[in-house]
């Protein structure tokens, strides 16, 4: 039996839907029973309803699972201190494999919550556990989020056009942590899960507005208006603060990565952005 924590948010949701298809007994930690609902439909074995920072929760996840596939929501303020609970329930309860969800460059100290992962992955280090960490960079699918924008011939980002940001279809990503979790050769494995192409929004814009047939132009949105944005729909000011550092350091470095490793898990050429957007129709939903 796999733990699968986060597992009706959109990470968990692709991942419970790769390990179906192998088969997989997964227990999925929902909080409410619209996503038990939702998990047991993409094939979830057994639900067990809880919250990441009620320590009687895990406790109660953990019994009787041989791996734990451990996603924290983003921007999540306490991940390093649920992360070290459930790592320490893990050794108690003997689980067999920790498979932690990391990001692309957790060791950039000027992006807070990838330097809060890092510290997740030394405490992993020291545990005693076998664990296998990935490192995924940002999904292809998120831009998706401002797909009704882009139709209208606009694609929008809070940081330089010329930032070149890695991008990983996320169906690869789930497809890799359902290998790891269910072959027993990863173990000490720290995997970089990048796609094959690092471009900068302007060819992101360009790629797609081939793929939709029509202009759709690149635009850097001043960090003053993508904040009073957010904050106008309820983002807590200390998430704002972490992205704003984060769009600052993609001003300068960009976020790239290599998909050697990726291809080497998949066994094949991970998904290109061009490909990615042939699946997306006008509603903007993945398929």
């Amino acid at each position: 039996m796999i733990l699968l924590t986060g597992a009706a948010g959109k990470t968990g949701v692709n991942i419970l839907k790769a390990l179906a298809l192998r088969n997989a007994k997964v227990k999925c930690l929902v909080r409410s029973n619209s996503q038990a609902e939702k998990v047991k439909s993409i094939g979830c074995s057994e639900v067990v309803f809880g919250d990441l920072n009620d320590q009687n929760s895990l406790a109660k996840a953990v019994q009787g699972v041989e791996s734990i596939y451990f996603i924290a929501p983003n921007m999540y303020l306490n991940e390093l201190e649920t992360a070290k609970q459930i790592i320490r329930l893990a050794k108690e309860t003997q689980v067999r494999r920790f498979v932690y969800h990391s990001v692309l460059h957790p060791h950039a100290e000027a992006m807070p919550h990838h330097w809060q992962k890092m510290r997740v992955e030394e405490t992993l280090f020291t545990s005693g556990l076998d664990f296998t960490i990935l490192q995924p960079c940002a999904y292809m699918q998120n831009v998706l989020g401002s797909w009704k924008n882009i139709l209208n011939g606009v694609y929008e980002v809070p940081y330089d056009l010329t930032a070149r940001i890695s991008m990983v279809d996320l169906q690869d990503v789930a497809e890799a942590a359902a290998k790891v979790l269910c072959e027993s050769t990863h173990s000490h494995a720290i995997y970089e899960l990048a796609g094959p192409a690092s471009p900068t929004q302007l060819e992101v814009a360009k790629q797609i507005s081939t793929a939709i047939n029509k202009p759709v132009s690149a635009r850097q949105q001043s960090l003053e208006e993508w904040k009073k944005k957010v904050t106008g729909v309820g983002m807590p000011e200390v998430q704002i603060e972490l992205l704003i550092k984060m769009f600052k350091y993609y001003d300068q470095f960009g976020l790239i990565g290599n998909s050697n490793v990726l291809e080497f898990l998949l066994g094949r050429k991970p998904v290109t952005f061009a490909d990615f957007l042939k699946r997306i129709p006008d509603t903007g939903e993945d398929q």
